[in-house]
């Protein structure tokens, strides 16, 4: 089990490091009821994370058992058209990056202050769900997990464990302000301007060290 934990450790790292996803953590938790927000968004974004790797996980879990020789090869192409799509999203992030001079495009992340708790699990699951980064890693983990033939009980702590770790980029910015109080509101004001003039940046590198990673997981097939 802690094998097939191990190798989607990663996955969830680059999930946990999704800058909008902090972002939006710290920007909800600069307004009212900043920290009932920041957990229904959380909350959100762990449900749909939990969710999407679950359904890959029985699939691959069902397909390994008919054909495991296929299965693995099918996710060794799963994972080599995920590198593809990571490396092209970079290329296009990076396009579409704001130009000396040129004012930041205004985005959804711009209009979260008047949010209210309805719309803050709405945009966790929203974004858990529709971010086109998060369905590669989250399917990719799930399928890792079937391939692995674990016992259900194994594969719910591994599944659970994996949307933890993934989750740490709202749960983290969540603790501190609850163990810090008042005092950190300056420290996440800055934090929301270095997000918002570096998002493009921060975004790139990500793409590129998951198409990396991806690509490297994938390459088997040509053995």
């Amino acid at each position: 089990m802690w094998t097939a934990i191990g190798e989607t450790l990663p996955l969830a790292v680059g999930l946990a490091l999704s800058p909008a996803a902090i972002a939006t953590a710290v920007i909800l938790l600069l307004g009212q009821v900043g920290k009932l927000k920041t957990t229904l968004f959380g909350a959100g974004w762990f449900v749909a994370l939990l969710v999407l790797a679950t359904i890959a996980e029985l699939l691959v879990e069902a397909a390994d058992a008919a054909a495991p020789a296929a299965t693995e090869a099918g996710v060794d192409v799963l994972q080599l058209v995920f590198g593809a799509l990571f490396l092209g999203l970079a290329v296009l992030a990076w396009l579409k990056r704001p130009r000396e001079g040129q004012e930041p495009r205004k985005g959804i992340l711009d209009r979260l202050d008047g949010l209210s708790t309805r719309g803050a699990l709405v945009m966790g699951l929203a974004q858990g769900f529709l971010v086109i980064k998060n369905i590669p890693l989250a399917v990719g983990a799930g399928a890792r997990l079937g391939e692995a033939d674990l016992a259900r009980g194994e594969a719910a702590v591994a599944l659970l464990l994996f949307v933890v770790v993934s989750s740490l980029g709202v749960l983290v910015p969540l603790g501190v302000a609850a163990a810090g109080g008042e005092r950190l509101q300056p420290a996440l004001a800055r934090t929301r301007g270095w997000l918002g003039a570096n998002m493009t940046a921060v975004t790139v590198v990500v793409l590129v060290v998951l198409g990396a990673y991806f690509l490297g997981e994938g390459i088997g097939l040509l053995d």
